[in-house]
């Protein structure tokens, strides 16, 4: 009966640690579901936050990607007709396009000067302008004393730059393109015929992915004997040549046409003039002391998208440069604390449209950058004052 206890005894305690083993398994089971339950719940968490985020992301980008389509969004308009007194753009076969984004909405978006031709006289000019700022002049096709000479000329001058003209005249010649980036590394040579060929690539409006040294475009490097007839009838009608260019000026003039949201990124040189003879440009100006932040290589489209988001301001780089290049520690304030030039001119980049019938100065060494808003037509005149 001893043997039986005792192996009763050892049965009893073998049951009960296989019951604890047991036990310890589905406990260990129980924990293992559990901690499995939770890496499900943290994998759940992981994927709703990176959905939500993938989401958040989509809405940014097409946000981002609405605005610049807006700032690029360009529409043709079907509006051939040009009357110098409307100043709008188009005419002579060029093409003319809604561009909302860089289209100025009131008088007052231009902050560059602007005056009426009648009301600059040259010693004003010479005065509060040729050495210290840029101004917009407008002018009519008549003015003073030969006005039916000079109407006669102007209206020759702007039969001889209608599309249809300039192709029929001077198609066949060859003409110089050149990278719209700063520096304008690279050239290239095509037929003028094909530059304005509606069908082709390069009078197509610039598009939001495109790099500016990537677009061509034909502004000065002009051939004057294969296009000399312009620059004489030119210099014959231009009331802002006759007016604020002395005699004995040496001038260098330089023919171009842009499509639209073409252009050129910031850059600097000598004093001159430009004028729109069809479509609209839109400049964008800086003191020479104070040069904007820009990419090169950044088309001029997106930098003036930029310049507009930013509500009409831009970056500046830290040093500032006095007028002849050389950089400059003695640094002005004006009233309101804002860094200026010796002249008062402020630390910020001035804006403005150029329509047809107007001409924009810019001083010696000013910065600038031009964006087309139309097919433009253009004639620029550097000047050694």
């Amino acid at each position: 009966s001893g043997c039986f206890c005792n192996e009763l005894f050892f049965c009893d305690e073998k049951m009960s640690t296989q019951m604890l083993d047991d036990d310890d398994i589905w406990d260990n089971k129980h924990e293992k579901r559990k901690k499995e339950q939770q890496r499900e719940q943290r994998r759940r968490r992981k994927s709703l936050v990176l959905i939500l985020l993938t989401l958040c992301l989509f809405l940014l980008v097409w946000y981002v990607e609405h605005n610049e389509r807006d700032a690029f969004y360009v529409r043709e308009i079907d509006d051939d007709v040009f009357d110098p007194e409307d100043g709008k753009g188009g005419g002579g076969g060029w093409k003319r396009y809604a561009v909302p984004a860089h289209e100025e909405k009131e008088e007052n978006e231009c902050t560059i000067d602007r005056c009426h031709i009648r009301d600059l006289s040259l010693a004003k000019f010479n005065r509060k302008y040729r050495e210290k700022k840029p101004v917009v002049v407008t002018f009519d096709t008549k003015f003073d004393d030969e006005e039916e000479k000079n109407e006669r000329e102007s209206d020759f001058f702007y039969e001889m730059n209608r599309k249809e003209n300039v192709l029929k005249t001077h198609g066949e010649k060859t003409i110089v393109l050149s990278s719209a980036n700063t520096f304008s590394y690279e050239k290239k040579e095509v037929k003028l015929k094909d530059y304005l060929d509606e069908r082709g690539k390069y009078l197509k409006p610039v598009q939001l992915h495109q790099r500016a040294d990537k677009i061509w475009y034909w502004f000065g490097d002009n051939d004057h004997d294969a296009f000399g007839d312009f620059f004489p009838s030119f210099k014959r009608t231009s009331l802002i040549g006759k007016k604020y260019v002395p005699d004995n000026a040496s001038v260098a003039y330089s023919y171009g046409v842009g499509g639209p949201l073409s252009g050129v990124p910031y850059h600097i040189h000598g004093p001159g003039w430009s004028e729109s003879i069809y479509g609209r440009k839109k400049w964008f100006l800086s003191p020479p002391m104070f040069e904007p932040v820009f990419n090169g290589n950044e088309t001029a489209a997106r930098a003036a998208m930029r310049f507009k988001a930013n509500g009409n301001k831009a970056k500046f780089k830290m040093k500032t440069m006095n007028m002849n290049g050389k950089n400059e520690n003695n640094k002005k304030k004006n009233k309101n604390g804002i860094d200026v030039d010796k002249y008062g001119n402020e630390k910020k980049v001035l804006a403005c449209v150029v329509h047809p019938n107007q001409a924009v100065y810019f001083p010696d060494r000013w910065w600038h950058a031009t964006l087309n808003l139309d097919e433009s037509v253009f004639i620029s005149s550097f000047v050694n004052y």
